[in-house]
């Protein structure tokens, strides 16, 4: 495995285990609430977008960095809640995307 998709593999194990600081107002998942999860990732093209692009289109994100300059970006509604997807994104070092995962939310519930 490619460290890449090791530290997003990890990222997104984590992610679904991650508790919010408490006291963090509520926050819709997008800028544009009316936007889905699937519409957002397909605004994210690995090897182009940059992270200033991508707050712009979709706003501030939740934000998990490496040593090395990598850095993952998720944005998920505040409070979080396992039925709702999450969008997760990659950047390198040089602020450009190189992965985008969308973690689908457990609809078992």
């Amino acid at each position: 495995m490619r460290r890449v998709d090791v530290v997003l593999a990890g990222a997104l194990l984590l992610g679904g285990c991650a508790a919010l600081q408490p006291g963090l107002p509520d926050k819709p998942m997008f800028r544009d609430t009316r936007l889905d999860v699937a519409a957002a990732a397909q605004q994210v093209v690995p090897g182009r977008t940059t992270k200033a692009e991508l707050a712009s289109a979709l706003g501030e994100p939740e934000t998990l960095k490496f040593d090395g300059g990598l850095e993952i970006w998720l944005y998920r509604a505040r409070p979080p809640r396992t039925t709702q997807p999450e969008l997760l994104v990659l950047f390198g070092p040089d602020g450009v995307a190189r992965k985008v995962r969308v973690r689908p939310g457990d609809t078992a519930r």
